[in-house]
């Protein structure tokens, strides 16, 4: 499968010092090193734009491209920037759409193209994203870029107002590869196949993975879900099951693991990783947590 990726940096300020430390990508035990194998360019007329590429010439290309010797529907790809001298990490959950033999990330390539075989492959729920301020992108601040995927995303920032940390997830939608290698005008900076990392995938126990196609995915404060489970519980009698074997869970991700993406296996994810409690649990007590644990959250809009 081929797999074209774009980690970029919005850089709205010119006091502001930005460099490219590394690319990883666990899924397939690649990690990129900038000026080794990777650098960046800028293949955009907006110059505030910092593309990551293969560094290799001279010429500014527009993303990275990934042959893996496999199909993949999620893929974590975790871009680190020193920013004033200090790491910022943007971490990008992506969820693939389609069964086509390529995957972009890029908004804009999704969409027909007239006169070709080209036909749209936009997903359902980014039929409204605005390319701009929709593409998965890191920022000096979370003022500088709003989104309408702000629900999908999460930052933490340092007391000067700088992200240090960015997390969201991201659906891209897969595409006929003749899409992104064929020599037309509008990809003339995307990358050539020569030009590809060969890669094996693997299997990745913290790789975050959709449980339901629906109701969506949205950031949850661990908080706010505890509170949910609480209550329903409660409401059944198992109040004890809560206070026994929930709730202490819950207690040991808390510092890690403040919030995470509802309706995927984010959460339990951590809770396998850093709860001991957890791993001292029956199986039937494991299977009770991880029925709480992933039950659908639905996102409740008030107009």
């Amino acid at each position: 499968m081929l797999i074209h990726l774009t980690p970029s940096f919005f850089l709205n300020y010119s006091n502001i010092s930005v460099n490219l430390i590394d690319v990883e990508i666990p899924e397939l035990g690649l990690h990129l090193h900038a000026e080794r194998d990777i650098t960046v360019r800028f293949p955009s007329p907006n110059k505030r734009l910092h593309y990551v590429c293969r560094k290799k010439g001279r010429k500014a290309i527009h993303g990275i491209l990934l042959n893996t010797d496999t199909d993949m529907t999620d893929i974590t790809v975790i871009t680190r920037w020193a920013v004033q001298g200090e790491v910022s990490v943007h971490r990008v959950h992506m969820h693939i759409v389609g069964d086509d033999d390529a995957v972009t990330d890029v908004i804009h390539l999704w969409s027909g193209v007239f006169n070709t075989p080209f036909r749209d492959k936009t997903p359902a729920e980014a039929r409204n994203w605005i390319p701009a301020s929709c593409q998965p992108r890191l920022t000096v601040n979370a003022g500088d870029r709003p989104s309408a995927r702000e629900p999908a995303i999460w930052r933490r920032a340092d007391p000067a107002g700088i992200i240090r940390q960015q997390t969201e997830y991201y659906t891209a939608a897969t595409v006929e590869p003749e899409r992104l290698l064929s020599p037309v005008r509008s990809n003339n900076r995307l990358p050539a196949l020569e030009d590809a990392f060969d890669c094996k995938v693997r299997e990745c126990s913290d790789t975050l993975r959709v449980l339901y196609p629906f109701p969506g995915v949205t950031v949850c404060p661990l908080t706010e879900h505890e509170e949910l489970i609480e209550n329903d519980l409660k409401e059944i009698g198992k109040l004890d099951a809560f206070t026994s074997i929930i709730q202490p869970v819950l207690q040991e991700v808390r510092t890690v693991c403040p919030v995470f993406f509802t309706n995927t296996t984010n959460l339990m994810n951590y809770i396998r990783r850093f709860s001991t409690r957890f791993s001292a649990l029956s199986d039937a007590d494991q299977q009770f947590v991880e029925d709480q644990i992933n039950q659908p959250l639905f996102q409740v809009s008030v107009s």
